[in-house]
């Protein structure tokens, strides 16, 4: 119809990509409490044992001889459980760090298969309407190098623009299977908290999702590629980045 938008509004859009990512996010942390709790609850029990197999007083002649001796020995029986105590809560704490990067991976990773699966449906119809072999000879076969270049620099154009209303700046490549793409500015990270962690922490989310897209998109059109991103921070903004594509 005449008149109906094709784009959904950029800050309509920058609403959904946070729902998504907040979405996942209360996924993997329900998974990481689970995790945590059953790492508590067995380090409660480790203690609870240890405890039990602790010998109890000695009964009969001789208590009241020993007495000092066993209440020096108890001393230092409380001095060894509290420095248990002590080692296994910061055995704890490391692993709750450790858990906790484990969930921010897994929260990328979970945003990159969706950027993937997006991906690698767009490209199937943007590409319906263009051909990707470079014009040649009729008797004169593109190389393998020669497609993968081509493929690369149709999502620069085609894919980028369909995506982002813009192209990618910059293309570099080795000419060996390794392809640089630099947007030097990057609409999803225009508008950061103001705490540079956790702008970092949620950027690193956000581009988990194109890194995502153009593996997705590459997929499709029969490349194999190993895709990351690096994100600028000068301190005021960080919304230029470069998206790394290794051919495999």
């Amino acid at each position: 119809a005449v008149g109906t938008p094709t784009h959904v509004s950029e800050p309509a859009f920058e609403f959904l990509l946070h729902a998504m990512i907040e979405q996942v996010e209360i996924q993997c942390l329900r998974e990481y409490n689970k995790k945590m709790k059953m790492m508590k609850d067995r380090s409660s029990n480790d203690s609870d044992n240890n405890k039990d197999a602790q010998p109890g007083e000695k009964k009969g002649e001789g208590k009241g001889e020993d007495q000092n001796q066993e209440d020096d020995t108890k001393e230092k029986e409380e001095e060894v459980d509290e420095k248990d105590k002590q080692f296994e809560q910061e055995l704890l704490k490391e692993e709750e760090h450790k858990q906790q990067i484990l969930m921010n991976e897994n929260i990328a990773a979970k945003m990159e298969r969706m950027g993937f699966d997006v991906g690698f449906r767009l490209v199937e119809r943007l590409a319906q309407s263009k051909s990707l072999v470079p014009p040649t000879a009729h008797t004169q076969t593109p190389s393998q190098t020669l497609l993968q270049l081509e493929a690369v620099k149709f999502i620069c154009k085609e894919f980028w623009t369909e995506v982002f209303r813009k192209q990618i700046d910059k293309l570099q490549t080795n000419h060996r299977g390794v392809f640089v793409l630099k947007d030097g500015s990057f609409k999803w990270l225009e508008r950061m908290p103001s705490n540079i962690e956790v702008a970092r922490a949620m950027a690193i989310k956000i581009l988990a999702l194109p890194c995502g897209l153009i593996r997705g998109a590459l997929s499709n059109l029969g490349i194999a590629a190993v895709v990351s991103c690096d994100f600028m921070d000068d301190g005021e903004k960080m919304n230029s980045c470069s998206f790394n594509v290794k051919i495999k």
